[in-house]
């Protein structure tokens, strides 16, 4: 944990069967085919049905039908590679909702942003733990970047989706796009709802990229709302620690909304290998399947609240999340390496405790993997017993 050293004072169900993973190259080309089709269909559905047409014109049918074939039959091998592996008896995912009644308005401060009468929608497996674990997402994506680990977690899990951001929201009006500010106090609305609906259970919050965020911000906008939740430790995943490192979120930021399509693909010549492009192409696709313009105001206003290329406001946020959480835990990955020691040794200087501040060898998107979330997780919560003297 980053800490002072010394401080003062029930819906549908889903269904899920295990098997053998899937092969590593059989995933990123089915992941990136079926995505790269499923970016270009999310953004231009009519533009792309029309650049086939004149296509045809001059292409032969021979070959436009193979380009097609392939990218398909990529994504139905997974389908059916997954068909064939599973074996074992189901697991269960509920999915939920928080509707936001009017005594949410006393906490959101912005008259321009309607909410009251609409939800929030999270994913839960319940288990007969006395561990609660809320995951939040990160920028543009949902509640499903934590199925896999939930599934086979040992603690009772909840995933939260944030304000607008659901595929079916996309085009309903009821679900405009809301500023930065009203996102974290409807975060803390729901924060509030899962201590009441578990008041004995041990709360750990953990956040991936923009969710990480989200946490160093709630002291920031949610003040009066968070503190009685009693967040027992926060997870910090790839959270943002200066402007350097917002470089998903300026890119899609200053994406043209007329035209998106550009800048977007501009976005996977970021990817460092091909696993990471898949990751990209993923993440892309599944921007594109939500309220753009939700996720483009929400890009612009994270890279606002980021300044300067040093590690003093993300120190003292760090320093304001220590006051409603217990211990402050933070994960980075290997796009990090080369800030690690600077942001390290600041930390060190302000008397900082830093024994919970690690850098990975993992990628991004690679942090929310199940197998790293099973192994941090569960160390946490359950660290290894050291022997005692005979």
């Amino acid at each position: 944990m980053i800490r002072p050293l010394a401080r003062n004072g029930g819906g549908e169900v889903a269904v899920h069967e295990e098997g053998p993973r899937v092969p590593r190259w059989l995933a990123v080309l089915a992941g990136t085919g079926g995505s790269l089709l499923g970016l270009a269909t999310n953004l231009y559905s009519a533009e792309f049905r029309r650049a086939i047409a004149a296509t045809s014109e001059w292409l032969s049918a021979t070959v436009l039908s193979a380009l097609l074939i392939a990218t398909v039959s990529s994504g139905s091998a997974l389908a059916f590679y997954r068909l064939l592996a599973r074996r074992h008896g189901p697991t269960e995912l509920q999915t939920g909702e928080i509707p936001i009644t009017s005594d949410a308005i006393q906490h959101i401060h912005s008259e321009g942003d309607s909410v009251v009468g609409r939800s929030l929608r999270y994913l839960e497996t319940k288990r007969d733990s006395n561990d609660l674990v809320i995951f939040l997402h990160g920028l543009g994506l949902d509640y499903d970047d934590f199925q896999s680990y939930m599934l086979e977690s040992r603690f009772h899990c909840i995933a939260l989706t944030l304000f607008g951001f659901n595929t079916s929201e996309r085009n309903d009006d009821h679900y405009k796009p809301i500023s930065l500010e009203s996102h974290l106090q409807l975060l803390a609305y729901a924060l509030r709802r899962f201590r009441k609906d578990n008041p004995h259970k041990t709360i750990t919050v953990v956040g991936f990229s923009f969710g990480a965020d989200a946490l160093l911000l709630l002291n920031r906008y949610a003040q009066d709302q968070i503190r009685d939740v009693r967040i027992e430790r926060t997870v910090l995943l790839d959270p943002n620690v200066n402007r350097t490192t917002t470089t998903i979120s300026s890119k899609v930021a200053a994406v043209n909304s007329q035209d998106p399509l550009p800048e977007l693909v501009d976005l996977l010549h970021s990817a460092r290998d091909i696993g990471e492009l898949g990751y990209l192409c993923a993440y892309l696709r599944k921007i594109t399947s939500k309220d753009f313009g939700q996720v483009r105001r929400h890009a612009q206003e994270v890279v606002g609240v980021w300044q300067g290329d040093g590690y003093d406001q993300f120190l003292d946020r760090v320093g304001q999340l220590a006051r409603i959480a217990r211990d402050v835990h933070i994960i980075l990955s290997f796009a990090f390496e080369n800030q690690f020691n600077g942001m390290a040794r600041a930390a060190r200087n302000r008397g900082l405790d830093i024994s919970n501040l690690d850098c990975s060898r993992l990628g991004h998107f690679d942090l929310i993997g199940p197998q790293f979330l099973k192994e941090r997780l569960e160390g946490l919560l359950y660290p290894p017993q050291r022997p005692t003297d005979p």
